[in-house]
């Protein structure tokens, strides 16, 4: 795939008109991104999330708020290129980022951010961050990786060196990754039952836009529809359609249980979001139920959705899911134990996940097994693909690389 480096990117937006100056920085608005060719892309033909400040031209700047139907194909065969020491415990899948030049950053539970070469070995170390649980890197346009840590801050760090730009305080320890709007703002949700709109005026600057009180923790992480519209959750059983431009709900609907994972959004505007309840809800943009679906377990899975509007799904019950946009189900695939984390779509309709089983998975389209891969520990980071077919996964010990070895 030809890409265009950062340089030519912002050249091409400056021909458009379509840079803003901010302090000290360069901002891409969208339609710039959308008109320049890039490497990441947050929508395809079926889905319809918001196109936010993230760095099209990094392979996989965020974990979610996307598709995660991915433009490139896996040379993974269940071979792997390398692994590394990470112990992490990660809040809803989370994982690594890949950059455009196939860095690799990922959170560990000690309180780091490591950069990793596309080879494995070490770029740069960013130390105390903040212990226990960790989160994925999100790669912003201005060069700027925005990480909320378990220390109640939400932390602006540079992408080539490491350091420390700011960092934003939080009431409470974050329970979500970072999404990026359109206009950059950042929306992060935290354990004291608060959303914080977080606006960056510069690599370094911000100031807070507005912070919502929810009536529990956070457990489905805000993401962001075409309209603006945010979509959350709580443990606390209740689903919400916020306005993120001014914190206000829109319309809200309560479930029998409590909701984990990240929903995805259909380019129709449809919302579908995972419960405990053991169903998939699908919601429509003004929150009318269009159907459920029967998961046969607990959903603490974040979903993807691929170009024929086709959504997947893990559940308590060991399965993974594909299930049509009618809520007919496809087909599904047993493991023997939960599978918590989102599952990758590559551009040949390939599917990779991870199991409680200690597996890495690949399916193929139909839902038959391509190969796997027997780890150390429980596979609970969400997997993530770079330029060069390398998928990258995490377990509670370890940073694995599948790959063909060059």
């Amino acid at each position: 795939m030809k890409t265009l480096a950062a340089g030519a990117a912002v050249a091409a937006a400056l021909s458009m008109g379509a840079v803003t100056d901010l302090p000290g920085a360069k901002w891409l608005h969208p339609a710039a991104a959308q008109a320049a060719e890039t490497v990441f892309k947050q929508n395809h033909a079926a889905s319809g999330f918001l196109a936010g400040r993230y760095d099209a031209q990094a392979m996989s700047p965020t974990m979610f708020n996307w598709s995660r139907e991915s433009r490139f194909t896996s040379t993974a065969d269940g071979a792997l290129k390398w692994e590394k020491n990470v112990p992490a415990t990660p809040q809803n899948g989370a994982g690594a980022a890949v950059d455009g030049d196939g860095t690799v950053f990922i959170q560990s539970k000690d309180g780091k951010l490591t950069a990793y070469h596309p080879d494995g070995t070490v770029k740069w170390v960013t130390e105390n961050l903040g212990t226990t649980y960790t989160l994925t890197p999100v790669l912003g346009t201005n060069g700027v990786i925005y990480l909320p840590s378990h220390d109640k801050k939400l932390y602006f760090i540079d992408k080539e060196t490491g350091n420390i730009l700011t960092s934003v305080p939080l009431s409470g320890a974050p329970s979500s990754d970072a999404a990026i709007g359109s206009d950059g703002t950042l929306y992060v949700s935290t354990l004291d039952n608060y959303i914080y709109a977080i606006k960056p005026t510069s690599p370094s600057t911000w100031t807070q836009k507005w912070k919502f009180k929810t009536n529990g923790v956070v457990g489905s992480a805000p993401v962001l529809a075409s309209n603006g519209t945010l979509y959350t959750a709580t443990y606390n059983n209740i689903f919400y359609a916020i306005n993120s431009g001014t914190g206000q709900v829109k319309w809200s609907k309560t479930t029998s249980n409590g909701f984990k994972g990240y929903p995805v959004i259909d380019r129709d505007g449809t919302v579908y979001a995972g419960n405990q309840d053991g169903n998939l809800y699908a919601y429509t943009s003004t929150g009318a139920v269009k159907w459920t679906f029967p998961l046969n377990g607990f959903s603490s899975s974040s979903l993807a959705i691929d170009h024929n509007g086709n959504v997947y799904i893990g559940s308590g019950s060991g399965e993974l899911f594909s299930i049509s946009k009618t809520g007919n189900m496809n087909w599904s695939f047993y493991t023997d134990g939960p599978v918590r984390t989102a599952p990758l779509i590559d551009a040949d309709g390939n599917v990779y996940f991870g199991s409680d089983d200690k597996n890495v998975y690949a399916v193929d389209a139909d839902g038959n097994e391509k190969w796997r891969y027997q780890t150390d520990s429980n596979v609970i980071s969400s997997p993530v693909l770079a330029e060069d077919g390398t998928l990258y996964v995490g377990t509670y010990t370890k940073l694995l690389a599948f790959g063909a070895k060059k």
